[in-house]
């Protein structure tokens, strides 16, 4: 059973069956991103092992050709042998670098969580993925000091993208919203700022409107 089936039946106005009721209310979608995440983060460990087995088997040929073959004869042969190990060990480097990434983004993520750096309602879970991406780009994810500050700072920043998180049923700051708009137009060219956007977008959406309507009015 897939959830794009149901979406589908959805949209003809058809009935769905129990089944179907209950795996849609139990559909996890950023348990299938991370799921989607793991497996991908596995079949890269798994080339770069296949490539590291098989650029060893061949470095074992090669040795094994140069003992029972004279190298001025078989120059053709040796090149050959030459080219495929080079291609082996660039593929190697390269499935061992597609593997670190993968996994250095899983720990980025898993931090992440540990920090509180939730969606916040309306929010995509991916572009506050990518923010956090962008932010950890030249950060030790090692050092935990230099870990808090980058998440505090981005907390700090970008308060209406994150879910505040609560303390039996009430938001920690005590209030259900985050207080009027201040600064300038985050529309305008001179003082663009996408994060502010769906910031209002989320927490006051008929600011959002209204000074979107005024850099356009203004010819922004």
């Amino acid at each position: 059973m897939q959830l794009k089936d149901i979406l589908a039946k959805i949209a003809k106005g058809e009935t769905l069956t129990d089944e179907e009721k209950s795996f849609a209310g139990s559909y996890d979608h950023q348990k299938e991103l991370d799921t989607a995440a793991s497996a991908a983060r596995r079949k890269a460990e798994g080339e770069r092992d296949k490539f590291k087995s098989d650029l060893e088997t061949l470095k074992g040929e090669f040795e094994e050709y140069k003992t029972q073959n004279d190298p001025s004869k078989k120059q053709t042969e040796n090149e050959k042998l030459l080219k495929r190990i080079e291609k082996l060990e660039a593929d190697k480097a390269a499935s061992e670098e597609r593997a670190k990434t993968l996994e250095r983004t899983a720990k980025i993520r898993a931090l992440a969580k540990e920090a509180g750096l939730n969606p916040a309602k309306g929010v995509d879970s991916k572009t506050l993925d990518l923010l956090v991406d962008n932010l950890m780009r030249e950060v030790d994810i090692e050092d935990a000091d230099a870990v808090k500050t980058a998440f505090d700072g981005f907390k700090t920043a970008n308060a209406g993208l994150i879910a505040a998180q609560t303390v039996g049923g009430v938001d920690q700051k005590g209030k259900p919203g985050a207080g009027a708009f201040t600064g300038p137009n985050p529309f305008s060219k001179k003082t663009f700022n996408l994060s502010r956007q769906l910031e209002l977008k989320t927490s006051d959406p008929a600011k959002y409107a209204e000074l979107k309507a005024a850099a356009e009015a203004e010819g922004e």
